[in-house]
């Protein structure tokens, strides 16, 4: 056997010890993925719920407050008017 030979060897068996690493990899990443389970959809939905009941409470309280006329608006320097 050459040289060439050799090197060509070693970089086959590189090869192949490389994609079975991977190989097991893969095959670990989805048994932890199937042991970790489906995200709650659920829980999703209602998180989602109550962030929108959260946001409509904070714009009810602004549309009172603009309601109310307690609202001031001061301007500091008029702007010129543009011709």
């Amino acid at each position: 056997m050459t040289r060439n030979d050799r090197t060509i060897h070693v970089l086959l068996a590189a090869i192949a010890f490389l994609l079975g690493a991977n190989l097991l990899v893969n095959v670990h990443q989805d048994r932890t993925a199937v042991a970790q389970g489906l995200p709650d959809s659920g829980a999703q939905l209602q998180q989602q719920v109550e962030q929108l009941v959260l946001l409509n409470k904070k714009v009810d309280s602004l549309q009172s407050f603009l309601e109310s006329g307690k609202l001031t608006v001061k301007i500091a320097e008029m702007p010129k008017a543009a011709k």
